[in-house]
């Protein structure tokens, strides 16, 4: 299984930590979150990765080439103009051989990822499409917030954008499996993963799975969450 990191990141509000570096290039706790993310993806046996560089993406070339030094495989896709954060992947559609993962480049992982795809396995039996990994949010009101049925179902997508009345906490955490005809469903180069894809899939039928897990994992889009992950990761020893 392959594992595909959207990087293009600029990181607006993390200035001016990233004045020169993409935002998946800021250090958490000495190491760029990018490279945690590669040893954590190594830790559950994917080794080949695909990096989806857009923003300044010659210096995430520069930093992993190959991938050798860290005993795994990168395929770098250089998007050729800002593609949004779906266009991306449909551009690097080539690299796609099957079942994947696929995640955001700016977030701390810890999760079990072995029991996420047991669980995704189990549901694509049932004709899921795709798995979602699920948390409860500490800030629902400005997240993407999927709405589950009793069978963990994804019944209903809210944009962070949205009205979130009635729509529970569980927010989307940017770490998902996807079954390859996904991408048929991206008919466009420039889109929004999130909004222009979940709505896309729920009105055609398809079967998103929703796991719902509170193993950690949290975005470190502002300074604040940056400072709050890496005071946890000093105290964890990582």
């Amino acid at each position: 299984m392959r594992a595909f990191i959207s990087t293009g990141g600029k990181g607006k509000r993390l200035m001016p930590l990233t004045s020169d570096i993409p935002k998946p290039m800021v250090k958490l706790a000495g190491i760029p979150i990018l490279e945690r993310l590669v040893l954590w993806l190594k830790k559950y046996g994917i080794k080949e990765i695909v990096m989806m560089n857009g923003h300044m993406q010659e210096v995430i070339v520069d930093y992993f080439g190959d991938g050798s030094k860290l005993g795994v495989k990168i395929y770098h896709s250089n998007e050729p103009k800002p593609l949004g954060s779906g266009g991306p992947l449909r551009y690097a559609r080539k690299y796609i051989e099957g079942r994947f993962v696929y995640l955001s480049g700016d977030i701390a992982c810890k999760i079990n990822l072995k029991k996420m795809i047991d669980a995704h396995i189990q549901a694509s039996k049932n004709g899921a499409i795709m798995s979602v990994f699920l948390h409860e949010s500490s800030h629902p009101e400005d997240s993407d917030i999927l709405v589950l049925d009793k069978n963990k179902r994804v019944a209903r997508f809210v944009s962070k954008h949205d009205d979130h009345t009635n729509a529970g906490n569980l927010g989307n955490a940017g770490i998902s499996i996807l079954e390859p005809e996904v991408i048929d469903y991206m008919e466009k180069d420039v889109f929004t993963y999130e909004t222009y894809l979940y709505p896309r899939l729920l009105k055609a039928g398809e079967y998103i799975h929703g796991y719902v897990s509170d193993d950690f994992v949290k975005d470190i889009g502002t300074t604040q969450r940056l400072r709050e992950v890496e005071k946890y990761y000093k105290e964890m020893g990582y």
